[in-house]
């Protein structure tokens, strides 16, 4: 069978092209360098981002117009600006932009030169009588935007792009505040955005999934929709979560498990008390019994752990914590677990009697059309935290998701399962015929990792969900990621892998990234850190779509003898 073509133009969304798409074919592994590396060639061609990258389309537009219409005499023309709907973006972004030892010395941002402003948006459909939406704006030269655009990255508390078109549709009006990274003091109260069917319909959806098929009925029975909290996007609720946290009185290192996402890591390294790693969490790394030790030497320093994050798989390595030994130490050690089930998704596992508390990007495969971002906190009822957790939430956090993203992303959700059946069936059978070439000595392909091809393959299946009469085969999620002999062999197969190319998973078609190369390659030993725990800068992250199985077979096929070719010619 002949090999699609990919006919998407460069810098353009996945198909069908409609506004507020979240994704961006960019092919080939130097593209995807160049765009890490802020090229103007690969950007100026982009139609399409993903929001939590920079402010793009409405949410540019909606920064342009405040910044050179209501503020044009007090922000110079080479300021940039980002925005949210909670005053406590702007300590946060004083915190993070004055972070020099994690910064570049030239984008190290003085107090002055972070200028905080107040906009409230008139006539925002949905938003009530006089639909006022509350902007705080924070203003930064574009120079020194690596600085600051972490903000806006890592917290992922940003104004969406469906929001920022309702916005523009409306009056926009300054509010006499004013302040800066000096002074910070009086901050007007937020209004917070109004909760709609779509908030509701979807918590509720949580709340069923987390039933279906549930290992313990009993616990399961116990959450409730009051139980679950939604956000703007997956770091969002991972940012809000980690407040909570703080704000409960948590001190002490964050501990971070296994592989995680890198603005989890960014967040969680520049954290108030810091971050202690630990990265091979495969059954034979000894790792419960380095944990302990290093938990006694905290302990014997009267330190304790602020909670405790880890992926379930972990992204894009796979690996899946023992779940069940990680609960028994936290029991001892008195800290909260808190699991990102993204990967491994409400439909194929269940967490809830091991955790405290469940954070998960809805953006991903529960939305599953990449048109829309969304992120959840799921708390644990029967957690000794969760009384404590759960009014620090309910008292310091109001709503930051707007009504019309809610209401596409529960729209979105309604094939969930459905979806599941497929990218589940998908997944595993590439995988399948990617670990039959590991094993051939021609083959470029070391290894694949998904799994039921891991060590830690029997931690997974001890929390997968029950088979029900609506998805009668659990199973293990859309990513998996294909480790090569060399950059030569995995760069022919990658840049002759005819998907698209780009971030993001969990969408309805396949793609592809080089991810741990791309992410992490610009960061001096990032490699040979990450290489310990086997994130190679030689693998390729793959998360897979709905097209049918021939077709992806044939396209790796082809890609795959790419490689081999590659290969016989080093030899």
């Amino acid at each position: 069978m002949p090999v699609k073509s990919i006919t998407t133009e460069f810098g353009h969304s996945l198909p069908p092209e409609v506004p507020h798409n979240i994704t961006f074919h960019i092919p080939g592994w130097q593209t995807a360098r160049d765009f890490r590396k802020g090229d103007v060639a690969v950007l100026s061609k982009l139609s399409s981002v993903y929001p939590r990258f920079i402010p793009f389309g409405e949410a540019r537009k909606l920064a342009g117009k405040i910044l050179g219409e209501l503020f044009a005499d007090q922000f110079p023309k080479d300021y940039g600006a980002i925005m949210f709907v909670h005053p406590d973006c702007f300590e946060a972004a004083r915190v993070y932009s004055a972070a020099a030892q994690f910064r570049k010395p030239e984008h190290v941002l003085e107090g002055s030169e972070l200028k905080f402003r107040v906009v409230d948006a008139i006539g925002v459909e949905g938003e009530g009588a006089d639909g006022k939406v509350r902007l705080y704006v924070i203003g930064f030269p574009m120079s020194k935007g690596p600085g600051v655009l972490g903000t806006w990255q890592n917290y992922g508390n940003g104004v969406s792009s469906r929001l920022a078109e309702a916005c523009l549709k409306g009056r926009l009006e300054v509010v006499k505040w004013e302040g800066d990274g000096n002074k910070l003091e009086n901050v007007p109260e937020p209004t917070y955005l109004q909760e709609g069917e779509g908030h509701r319909g979807l918590k509720d959806r949580i709340v069923e999934l987390l039933k279906r098929g549930a290992r313990d009925e009993g616990l399961a029975g116990k959450v409730g929709r009051d139980d679950v909290s939604l956000y703007p996007t997956g770091m969002a609720s991972i940012w809000r979560m980690h407040k909570a946290m703080i704000g409960m009185g948590r001190k002490g290192k964050i501990v971070i498990l296994g592989s995680v996402f890198p603005s989890t890591w960014g967040l969680v390294k520049e954290s108030e008390g810091g971050m202690k790693h630990f990265g091979r969490v495969a059954t034979q790394s000894g790792l419960f019994e380095e944990m302990e030790e290093w938990l006694e030497g905290e302990k014997k320093e009267g330190r304790g752990v602020a909670y405790l994050l880890t992926e379930f798989p972990s992204n894009p390595i796979l690996e899946s914590v023992d779940l069940g030994k990680l609960r028994a130490l936290a029991n001892k050690y008195s800290f909260p677990v808190v699991v990102d089930d993204t990967i491994g998704s409400f439909a194929n596992i269940d967490i809830l009697p091991e955790v405290d508390t469940i954070v998960t990007s809805t953006t991903k495969a529960l939305s599953g059309y990449a048109n829309v971002m969304g992120g959840s906190i799921v708390l644990a009822p029967h957690s000794p935290f969760y009384r404590d957790l759960k009014s620090t939430i309910v008292s310091k956090f109001g709503n930051e998701w707007f009504a019309a993203d809610a209401a596409k992303l529960f729209a979105n959700s309604q094939d969930f399962l459905p979806r599941s059946e497929i990218l589940n069936r998908n997944a595993l059978t590439l995988s399948k015929f990617l670990d039959a070439q590991a094993s051939l000595p021609s083959s470029p392909v070391k290894a694949v990792l998904y799994p039921p091809f891991l060590q830690t393959h029997d931690n997974y299946k001890a929390v997968m969900r029950k088979p029900t009469k609506e998805f009668p085969t659990p199973g293990y999620g859309c990513l998996l990621a294909v480790d090569f002999e060399s950059m030569e062999t995995a760069t022919a197969f990658y840049d002759n892998l005819s998907v698209y190319h780009g971030p993001h998973l969990g969408a309805h078609l396949t793609l592809a990234l080089p991810f741990n190369d791309v992410i992490w390659g610009a960061e001096p030993g990032a490699a040979d850190y990450l290489k310990t725990y086997g994130a190679n800068p030689e693998q390729v992250r793959v998360s897979v779509g709905l097209e049918s199985e021939e077709e992806l077979l044939d396209t790796f096929k082809f890609a795959l003898a790419k490689a081999e070719e590659e290969k016989r010619k080093a030899e």
